[in-house]
């Protein structure tokens, strides 16, 4: 930033005023230093028109579904362990796919295609199958720009313009337009809007998440898909998901304005570290989002009162989580946004 040289000029313009008369001078001199900061400001701080803000989220979007790479990534949240994870995406059998696999002791293999995602637990000799709707960073933007642009303001942050991971980079600040959403800061790659870092604020300013490549080479498409994968073993397959079709939803469509109904899925309960092979779908799980934000409200299909999570509402990191009872049904709603929004969402979310 160059906010030091354009001291320098409007000080030297302040030094030509001081031959003025002594009361005009140094008004003359603090007006024009004032007049200088503002502009500095402005230049690192710009609005974007709707038309570019359009165009950026499309070009984002093509660059992080279509886009062929291998790299790390560091992910770290707020109160919570850091974790690492080796990317690639590329095509395999005329498809795009993408192998995240982690870098922790509990050793996972993932793999995203056509919104399907399956983990593999190498230890466990399991594959679990879901359905999902999006796939994670460097994805960032889903859905309608159009109704994206609704519910954020994007600015260009030019002092925050730097190289990563040997990528000159773009910055911008994404701010929301009501307390119901955080706000991001995200660097694309200038060549290819590839996502490369993104960080999500509170509203004291603090960074609660950090998504980011450490390492990243991007037009690498050899994806072997089954290196981390050992053969030879029996692999018992559990389907953890699928998309709706005899049960009705419980939830509104659109519980808290912007954010949309994605998809709906059946899907079972699993208590941390257990596997269940009960073949039967217990829960109504759905997904919705404002094309940033997503939030997921989930509830049983069972009309009882057992409470399978933990009562109440609270936030660690960027997620918030909101959970009880509504209508004789477990319910709970979880989401990265503030604790307001998943409150709102538990609020309306089923039809009594």
């Amino acid at each position: 930033m160059h906010i030091l040289s354009y001291y320098s000029l409007y000080f030297k313009k302040g030094a030509q005023i001081l031959r003025l008369p002594k009361m005009f001078s140094i008004t003359s001199v603090v007006y024009i230093v004032c007049f200088g900061i503002s502009n500095v400001l402005a230049e690192d701080r710009q609005l974007l028109p709707k038309s570019e803000v359009l165009r950026l989220i499309e070009k984002i979007q093509v660059a992080g579904l279509n886009k062929t790479f291998t790299g790390t990534a560091l992910f770290e949240t707020s109160g919570a362990a850091r974790r690492m994870s080796n990317i690639s995406q590329g095509e395999v059998g005329g498809k795009i796919k993408r192998k995240v696999v982690s870098m922790s002791k509990r050793h996972v293999v993932e793999i995203y295609f056509d919104n399907t995602l399956e983990q593999y637990f190498p230890a466990k000799k399991v594959v679990m199958i879901s359905k999902v709707s999006r796939a994670g960073f460097p994805n960032i933007f889903s859905g309608d720009p159009s109704h994206i642009s609704n519910y954020y303001d994007f600015f260009r942050k030019t002092d925050f313009d730097s190289v990563i991971v040997k990528k000159q980079t773009r910055a911008y600040e994404i701010v929301p337009k009501d307390r119901l959403r955080w706000k991001l800061r995200l660097w694309i790659d200038i060549d290819s809007a590839l996502p490369i870092s993104v960080e999500y604020i509170d509203r004291d300013g603090s960074v609660i998440k950090k998504e980011s490549f450490t390492s990243l080479n991007i037009g690498m498409s050899d994806i072997d898909m089954d290196s981390t994968i050992a053969s030879g073993k029996t692999w018992r397959k559990f389907f953890v998901s699928r998309y709706k079709n005899e049960k009705e939803s419980v939830f509104y469509e659109e519980p808290v304005k912007g954010f949309r109904l994605v998809n709906c899925f059946d899907s079972k309960f699993h208590r941390p570290g257990k596997i269940s092979s009960d073949s039967d779908y217990n829960q109504n799980h759905c997904l919705f989002s404002d094309g940033v934000a997503h939030v997921s409200l989930v509830a049983f299909y069972e009309r009882n009162s057992n409470v399978y999570f933990r009562v109440g509402n609270w936030t660690k990191g960027c997620s918030s989580f909101k959970s009880g009872i509504v209508s004789n049904r477990s319910v709970i709603s979880f989401g990265c946004v503030p604790k307001e929004t998943v409150q709102v969402f538990f609020n309306n979310s089923v039809a009594r």
